[in-house]
């Protein structure tokens, strides 16, 4: 005989207290991750899921070489890892603290070296208790953990006391995930609404609050430096430019690699840049046509690094010149097992020969210029010829990168 209302009533709630208890458990781990096989697992959990939020946090800070950085709940250490990597001078220097032994002692094994050069401190306390002194560091940054402090207002306060005047703190986290968890009670109480952080960041003396989708200007200046390293350095058979006086609104060109179908040939491509760059990657299309299984008619690229994790692997720390680089590479080494084009792909698998010609006939037909004429130097550029002196510099690009490299004798 089936359950009777009653059973089935036992039967539920049984399930739902199992759901809340290891919903309760999941949130002290994630709060204070021990050394065990739960520990272990919020560690892979934090490291997969957070390494984006870190990099973005790094980049927000705006840290400069010789800074004193701060991150707080470092968790694995990865955040830890890009800020050192920007302090450079003999000053800089970074602290982490970490309220779980565990976070710690896994940090101190990442950053060993830097740890013994003196680089990077690392402390297992309380964000409420920090061993610092009094206005000692520039930056503060932490991601997904203040909503765990006991305490959010002395934490605040511990916070405020060591930054020197005028420094700036940055916070990141996924809010809708967080909402998730606090609904199905992961997260512990309502310290993970934002309201109520900056309520008491602000009863602590902090001012000047911004969301970061807000911040325009450090988009602008780091689209400006990478506008200028493309002008100055760019990667051998690449070149690309703003269009007008949009920043946002560029164009490339790519030349064929040699010993390949596109050989010969110049494609352009269009770049818009999206508002949340880098947090997004750049959209990216060939103009030119093109015969390969990853790019399709209308000139879209399958690639991952034009995609966001987990099913890309976009990064803050990629810019557009690496971006170019990589659709270079594909241009020269497709990949079949992730088409956009499938017959392409089981061309390029099965009958080599066929798709080479194929692909050599397009770039003939749509991508070898029929007018390389020198530009007069002596008469004002149009636009065409201004495009043409750019075709020639990709061209020269190319053509310097594949000659051996000289030695010079004295």
């Amino acid at each position: 005989m089936g359950k009777t209302v009653n059973q089935q009533l036992r039967t539920n709630k049984l399930l739902t207290d199992k759901l809340v208890m290891w919903a309760e458990k999941l949130g002290k781990q994630l709060g204070l991750p021990t050394r065990s096989v739960a520990g272990w697992l919020v560690s892979k959990f934090l490291t997969a899921r957070n390494q984006v939020l870190e990099e973005n946090a790094v980049q927000l800070s705006g840290i400069q070489p010789g800074d004193t950085v701060l991150e707080l709940g470092h968790g694995p250490g990865l955040g830890l890892q890009a800020a050192a990597k920007l302090l450079t001078e003999p000053t800089g220097r970074l602290i982490g603290v970490d309220y779980s032994e565990y976070m710690h002692q896994m940090a101190s094994e990442r950053l060993k070296e830097l740890v013994v050069s003196g680089k990077v401190t690392l402390h297992h306390c309380d964000v409420a208790a920090m061993p610092l002194a009094d206005s000692t560091v520039d930056k503060v940054f932490h991601c997904n953990c203040y909503y765990f402090w006991p305490d959010l207002r002395k934490g605040a306060t511990e916070i405020h006391r060591v930054m020197k005047p005028g420094g700036l703190m940055v916070t990141t986290l996924r809010l809708f995930h967080i909402a998730t968890m606090a609904a199905k009670r992961v997260m512990p109480g309502e310290n993970w609404h934002p309201e109520v952080y900056m309520a008491a960041l602000r009863d602590s003396g902090f001012t000047d609050f911004a969301k970061a989708e807000e911040n325009t200007m450090q988009r602008a200046s780091r689209l400006k430096r990478e506008l200028q390293m493309l002008s100055t350095e760019p990667p051998p058979g690449i070149t690309c430019w703003q269009t007008e006086e949009k920043i946002d609104d560029l164009q490339a060109q790519i030349v064929g690699g040699t010993e390949t179908p596109y050989e010969g040939g110049l494609f352009s491509l269009e770049i818009k840049v999206p508002e949340r760059y880098p947090f997004e990657p750049p959209k990216i299309r060939f103009l030119t046509p093109i015969y390969h299984p990853n790019i399709d008619t209308s000139g879209r690229i399958c690639h991952d690094a034009l995609k966001l994790p987990p099913k890309g692997a976009w990064r803050p720390s990629l810019n557009i010149s690496t971006v170019l680089t990589s659709i270079q590479l594909l241009m020269a080494e497709p990949n079949p097992d992730d088409p956009l084009m499938a017959d392409i792909s089981s061309e390029f698998k099965y009958n080599k020969p066929l798709f080479a010609e194929k692909a050599k006939k397009w770039t003939q037909e749509h991508a070898v210029q029929k007018n390389m004429g020198v530009v007069d130097g002596n008469k004002e550029n149009t636009p065409g010829q201004k495009a043409s002196s750019r075709k020639r510099e990709a061209f020269g690009a190319q053509q310097h990168a594949e000659e051996p490299a000289k030695k010079t004798c004295l």
